[in-house]
């Protein structure tokens, strides 16, 4: 479990950072803290599961978050374990499901707005195209302030400032920490761990509360499309949706199991990719499963640049035995609904993306505007678009399609960047593989499905993006002032 905070500096009064301090300060407290955190994001997600969607669960939460923003904000790792934890809570704030990790960063963003103004420059490019995207849609969504106006405000919340800004302002003061051991700690005990929990959870004691309509599918053979009820909370194992964080789950927790770091973290990890593996087995998602495969690829790739090629072998072989193992062990009825999905997928060469994908531009052609968020075109006989990059062009117009192909191109790059300083260490570099293979994962799944149909996932993929990307910055990017010159307290001064 999560280990003893490492205190960088004694965080007494004199030494607590000012409200007006730098975004760079980062400072470590004493004690059990971030276990402390850790159970507080475990005890929301308990409440979320045993209250279900009432104004208790709601009310209490909002007060909750704003208060632990208040306490912990000028000390930033327990704060952000907290949030981080609560993305995985299966219950959304409001019937329009704005995230319990974006609650968080709202409260930080209104307690401290400059930090909206210090994240990497690239960042607000794409976000400046939603913004631009956004108005030019607007004259065909606007139809009042409760209608369309307060309906496209509430999905701006979870698919523009979610990723575009408000879990890069959550997670950019990871940046500045230096314990590469308690940043690995977060991004498994905080980010991977629970919403695996979660998901096996709701698969092996979860009710399925769909089997009708269910079995209406792929001749009664119906496993990648149920919904279960676990508690008094539903989770969704529609293959188009759970695919993706499934992939980016098994990814990170690859990513974990192969670096060298402590053997209980690679011994969970590997659970955790078992577990993941299981459940994208019982889903059949082909488009998810391949986008998987591409992201461990663009893992052991990495790895062989960093370590030896015996090394990268040895946890291809390791990955590849487990996958296999998980697949051996599958009940008969997810090996019979896999074959349903290969012979639809690639024996018969079922070619029905493409055309969804042609309507789809046929339909932005007519509104290159934008028409407000949607996942389907056409009004008599609508069909799901399934494609990301076409779904922010279609809704947003132009200036939206290019903001989300930004956005995804920015962090692709960064990723395909192996920073030097990280190779040294295996838990940074974990990190840094974990982030690399999600984000590949993504943006390949993307062009085939929605990953921003399920609010939860989408923001816990993007949470562990966002956290890798921050941990995996470079000292020399993000010091402003060489190392001698820093103060005798370690704070980075005014250059």
């Amino acid at each position: 479990m999560l280990e003893d905070d490492r205190v960088v500096q004694p965080m007494d009064n004199a030494l607590a950072p000012p409200d007006n301090a730098p975004a760079s300060d980062f400072q470590e407290v004493r004690g059990r803290t971030s276990v402390i955190a850790f159970l507080l994001g475990t005890g929301i997600i308990a409440a979320s599961i045993s209250l279900g969607r009432s104004y208790v669960f709601f009310l209490s939460f909002l007060a909750f978050s704003m208060l632990m923003t208040l306490l912990w904000r000028k000390y930033p790792r327990p704060w952000i374990f907290l949030a981080s934890i609560s993305a995985a809570t299966p219950l959304n704030i409001s019937k329009y499901n704005v995230t319990c990790n974006l609650i968080f960063a709202i409260w930080f963003a209104a307690f401290n707005p400059r930090y909206l103004f210090q994240l990497p420059k690239w960042i607000y490019v794409p976000s400046v195209l939603i913004i631009m995207g956004i108005l030019t849609s607007s004259i065909n969504w606007m139809s009042g302030i409760l209608g369309g106006a307060g309906r496209e405000g509430i999905f701006a919340i979870n698919l523009f400032l979610g990723p575009f800004l408000l879990l890069p302002v959550l997670y950019m003061r990871m940046r500045e920490s230096r314990d590469h051991v308690a940043n690995l700690q977060g991004l498994l005990f905080c980010l991977i761990v629970p919403s695996t929990v979660i998901l096996i959870s709701a698969k092996l004691f979860g009710t399925v509360a769909n089997e009708w309509e269910a079995s209406l599918h792929a001749e009664g053979i119906s496993g990648g499309f149920f919904l279960y009820q676990f508690g008094k909370v539903f989770v969704n194992f529609l293959r188009t949706e759970v695919g993706f964080i499934l992939a980016a789950l098994i990814c990170a927790s690859t990513a974990v199991t192969i670096s060298q770091v402590k053997g209980s973290y690679r011994l969970i990890a590997a659970a955790c990719l078992a577990s993941n593996a299981f459940l994208l087995l019982a889903t059949g998602s082909f488009g998810s499963g391949f986008a998987c495969l591409c992201g461990l690829a663009a893992i052991f790739f990495a790895q062989f640049r960093a370590v030896n090629a015996t090394k990268v072998l040895m946890s291809i072989a390791t990955i590849g035995c487990m996958l296999l193992l998980v697949y051996s062990f599958a009940p008969p009825n997810i090996k019979d609904y896999l074959g349903k999905r290969y012979e639809h997928r690639v024996t018969n060469a079922n070619d029905d993306r493409i055309h969804l994908w042609a309507r789809a531009v046929e339909h932005f052609f007519q509104h290159p505007e934008g028409v407000g968020w949607t996942l389907s075109v056409g009004k008599e006989m609508p069909s799901f678009i399934h494609n990301d990059y076409l779904v922010y062009a279609v809704s947003y117009g132009i200036f939206g399609g290019l903001a989300y192909l930004f956005l995804v191109l920015g962090v692709l790059i960064f990723f395909f960047r192996i920073p030097k300083g990280l190779i040294d260490d295996p838990y940074a570099f974990a990190i840094y593989l974990a982030g690399r293979g999600v984000i590949v994962a993504l943006a390949l799944n993307s062009i085939t499905d929605h990953s921003n149909e399920n609010r939860w996932y989408f923001n816990v993929i993007w949470s562990v993006i966002w956290y890798c990307y921050f941990c995996s910055q470079d000292k020399a990017q993000t010091d402003p002032c060489p190392e001698e010159k820093r103060s005798e307290t370690g704070a980075l001064p005014v250059c």
